[in-house]
């Protein structure tokens, strides 16, 4: 097949305001209600962890290795297009509203490439632990993001005689593949991928 020259498109644009609108109307509800209110939420809330990478994070670093020459003899490094300026990092905190459970609550920033994006994230969960006998506690945790979508970009690439201008996969324009069929391969993955669900028991001798 005839290497393509490509360039961006802007096919698959995702709007940020929906997702910034609902994190914003989550926290006008954490302090809605009044100065007093906010002071009670926060007087039993504590940082329980901030951490960078998600399971999309490391999809888009597996998708950095490699390249390919285009028909002028440029070549196409993947590693720009899926390297981020700035990795998708996540702070959580808990909520306690008892000594045995907590809610856990917080957000995730999302990160964005030059050929794909992942969208910012409100993570909800909850902890619970119990001591079934002495010297053992049994504890649960989950956490569940919202939003977070991952979405690919596509390029416009000139095959010249096997079809001319097409919509096609950035990084498969070079494969043996049709070009239409590249676009089955873009990903497109939801942010409850990264649903997280830990179960631990521990006993003291």
């Amino acid at each position: 097949m005839t290497a393509a020259q490509l360039q961006q498109s802007e096919t698959q644009r995702i709007s940020k305001k929906k997702t910034s609108a609902c994190t914003l109307v989550f926290l006008l509800l954490l302090v809605g209600g009044g100065k007093l209110n906010a002071q009670d939420f926060w007087s039993d809330t504590f940082l329980l962890d901030v951490y960078t990478g998600s399971y999309r994070s490391n999809l888009a670093g597996s998708l950095r290795s490699g390249g390919f020459e285009l028909s002028g003899g440029d070549f196409v490094d993947l590693r720009e297009w899926y390297t981020p300026k700035f990795p998708d990092t996540s702070v959580l905190f808990l909520k306690s509203v008892s000594d045995d459970f907590g809610f856990i609550w917080g957000v995730s920033t999302g990160e964005r490439g030059e050929k794909y994006k992942i969208d910012p994230a409100l993570q909800l969960g909850f902890v619970y632990q119990y001591a079934p006998f002495k010297n053992a506690v049994f504890s649960i945790k989950a956490t569940y993001p919202f939003f977070g979508n991952m979405t690919e970009k596509t390029c416009v690439a000139d095959y010249e005689d096997l079809g001319g201008i097409q919509t096609v996969n950035c990084r498969l324009a070079a494969s043996i593949l049709p070009p239409e069929e590249t676009l089955d391969y873009l990903i497109n993955l939801r942010g409850e991928t990264d649903a997280r669900l830990s179960v631990n028991f521990k006993f003291v001798f």
